[in-house]
């Protein structure tokens, strides 16, 4: 593959959580210069569990709106162990270019986590915010780009500290993390755009959600049965001159 091929993002945020017994839909969306590029009709996917056993077998994708799609049957998953080290791997021919062959980490979890927030709930935290109210400061239609990626970045770093996201059994307790997050995002835009005076705002709300992340707590499922074992805390920042098996790396 050459440097220019390379210039093709694959745009894989996070890992494919796939919900066992329950139909899910993985996505390959390709980019380039701004603009999503389509594979062609011989696009292809293969999904893997942890022994390497092909459970979808190198089996076209659709192509709907430019972007590769596959949907693993509820039926495919019903029976097997949930595991965290699975993986898909691509096959993504590009008219007049390169084939790419991206792979992604995935896991075939018992349930999904999901986000409880809204716009609403930015709105009544900063009602300056809501673009149908009597003063707002922006004109956009709605705050979603700012809740997926704040979103995105709490899985990422709940992943990234050890901690699986569907093992967590009290979506609420990230409410306020992701309500700062995303409002910190919002500033951020806005002190890019219209005025650099919100950027003080925008470190306020960031330093909030550093706050708030350092607290969390939530319910948490550590044998992975489904039931709360424990609530999972921030870990104490300690100094350690030699390993530590079985360490709690904490939020």
């Amino acid at each position: 593959m050459s440097l220019i091929d390379q210039r093709h993002t694959v745009r894989l945020s996070m890992p494919d959580l796939i919900v066992r017994g329950v139909n899910h839909t993985i996505y390959a969306p390709i980019y380039l210069d701004g603009a999503l590029v389509a594979p062609t009709a011989a696009a292809a996917v293969s999904v893997y569990d942890e022994s390497n056993t092909a459970i979808v077998d190198n089996q076209p994708a659709a192509v709907t709106g430019s972007i590769a799609q596959y949907t693993i049957t509820g039926a495919t998953t019903t029976s097997l162990a949930l595991s965290e080290r699975w993986r898909v791997e691509w096959s993504l021919p590009i008219s007049g270019g390169p084939t790419l062959t991206p792979r992604n980490s995935a896991a075939l979890v018992r349930n999904a986590l999901w986000p409880v927030i809204s716009d609403v709930d930015l709105y009544r935290r900063m009602p300056a915010l809501d673009p149908n109210g009597s003063a707002p400061i922006h004109a956009d239609a709605d705050l979603q780009d700012q809740i997926d990626e704040a979103w995105t970045e709490i899985n990422l770093r709940l992943i990234s500290r050890g901690n699986r996201p569907n093992l967590i059994l009290e979506p609420s307790a990230l409410r306020e993390v992701h309500v700062l997050l995303s409002l910190a995002l919002k500033f951020d835009d806005l002190a890019s755009r219209l005025d650099p005076a919100y950027r003080d705002e925008a470190d306020r709300y960031r330093e909030r959600f550093e706050t708030a992340w350092s607290a969390l707590s939530p319910l948490y499922d550590v044998a992975d049965d489904g039931r709360a074992d424990t609530r999972r805390r921030a870990a104490v920042p300690s100094v350690w001159l030699s390993s530590r098996a079985g360490a709690d790396r904490g939020w």
